[in-house]
């Protein structure tokens, strides 16, 4: 996705110019830790008095405000933030060997990972540098995952609920913080057995504004790249949506997506794009998304795609399909020849009923120091029995430790090399070191 920036509304509150300022702002969050929650209601509006320190702020992300536990859910970043909620699409991707309906599986996996976004938002740790993430999801067995994904969304046009016809395949998932200043978190998804990788960089930027909350990709992100090793190293890259976060008026937070979003194949000459649409302030739209697949040519317009809505594809793209319904609830998709229907509409997706998918993760005795949950388990196990005192001040010395470390570096004149990665990732494409200590 592209990154946001959205004026100040009118009616926002007013900030004081001292608390543009990032430190001062930073130092006001900080100071929080006293803030006292009871329930849902007043945890949100422990947040709004955060927030409002911070109105105006080109990037709140950048900040790495240091909020109190009370304010946070018990999950770390990296295991959060990940785009696996359903992994069996992402290993349905090679499987047709219509260049098209691979695109279409693509589309997919793309809003499958959107699944997080339907309940209520999450604000989980902030990682530390060099924190580090391993799990794997296993598909393509009569597991319940599946068997529910038979059921809600048999119709879908890439067939992932084929799990019992299907060899039995596991998705592994390998990230490390690899930057802190900027905060920026290096990652790696593999299906040997369907021969299918993605790789990315996830850097984030915020904006409030006072009425709501933008939350779109940081200059260091360049999407998701997705590599099929099955079918020639073709290869997708996808962005991702804008999201503003609205209803502090209401005290009922809630993601709506926004602008557009693309996936393109070079190799396939085939380009996809999103279209969010927003929600009216009375009553609901039918669609809030909408989109099309066409060719294109890469030589000539691959590098303008990513700022074309749809009313800018050219007459010339041959449109090979057209997708739209609800992100949260079903899209559908109707093959196309130009502008001559081919066959019915079907399902895409359906995620009416859909449940993020369980991961398989080690045991905390067998994690590394650096691993995620082995870092914040006494913080979480804290604020899981409401100790929620305790919980901040194990979380401060958490972030103690890391300034000590920082400083140290700089006095050595020392510059952190990621554990897992190499450390020249500015193509957005990481790659791991051969050497990588990966504990799957």
């Amino acid at each position: 996705m592209n990154a946001a920036s959205e004026p100040t509304p009118r009616n926002s509150m007013s900030v004081d110019n001292d608390m543009q300022n990032p430190k001062i702002c930073a130092d006001a969050a900080d100071r929080a830790e006293d803030v006292q929650v009871d329930g849902e209601q007043s945890k949100f509006s422990a947040i709004l008095g955060v927030l409002r320190k911070v109105v105006g702020v080109a990037d709140v992300i950048s900040l790495r405000l240091s909020l109190p536990s009370q304010l946070l859910d018990p999950v770390p970043n990296l295991e959060y933030w990940n785009y696996m909620d359903r992994p069996e699409y992402f290993a349905a991707i090679p499987e047709s060997d219509d260049e098209v309906e691979r695109m279409l599986a693509t589309l997919a996996w793309w809003f499958s990972k959107l699944l997080k976004h339907k309940g209520r938002i999450h604000k989980p740790f902030n990682s530390i540098l060099g924190e580090q993430f391993f799990c794997r999801w296993d598909i393509g067995t009569r597991s319940a995952s599946v068997s529910e994904r038979e059921s809600t969304a048999a119709s879908s046009i890439t067939d992932v609920s084929a799990g019992s016809d299907s060899a039995p395949a596991h998705v592994e998932y390998i990230t490390e913080q690899v930057s802190h200043h900027p905060p920026v978190s290096a990652f790696i998804y593999r299906c040997p057995e369907r021969g299918v990788e993605a790789a990315g960089l996830d850097h984030i930027s915020a904006k409030f504004t006072g009425l709501s909350a933008t939350v779109a990709t940081g200059s260091e992100s360049k999407g998701i790249f997705v590599t099929l090793k099955s079918r020639d190293n073709e290869e997708y890259q996808s962005t991702h949506p804008v999201g503003n976060i609205v209803g502090w008026l209401r005290g009922s937070l809630k993601v709506q997506l926004a602008e557009c979003s693309y996936i393109v194949c070079p190799k396939t000459k085939l380009a996809a794009v999103i279209e969010f649409k927003e929600e009216r302030w009375f009553g609901k739209n039918k669609e809030n998304v909408t989109g099309k697949v066409f060719t294109y040519d890469p030589q000539t317009q691959g590098d303008a795609i990513m700022s074309w809505r749809l009313k800018d594809i050219p007459k010339g793209c041959s449109v090979v399909a057209t997708f739209g319904g609800c992100w949260d609830k079903k899209v559908t998709v109707q093959r196309m020849d130009g502008d001559k229907k081919v066959g019915e509409p079907r399902t895409l997706i359906d995620m009416t009923d859909l449940s993020i998918a369980e991961k398989v993760v080690k045991p905390l005795e067998d994690q590394g120091e650096l691993e995620s949950r082995k870092i914040w388990e006494p913080v979480a196990s804290n604020m899981l029995q409401s100790k929620f005192g305790d919980a901040t001040k194990l979380k401060r010395a958490i972030e103690e430790q890391q300034r000590t470390l920082a400083s140290e570096r700089k006095e050595k004149d020392e510059t952190f090399a990621p554990a897992l990665f190499k450390p020249d990732y500015s193509s957005g494409k990481p790659e791991l070191l051969d050497t990588a200590p990966i504990n799957l």
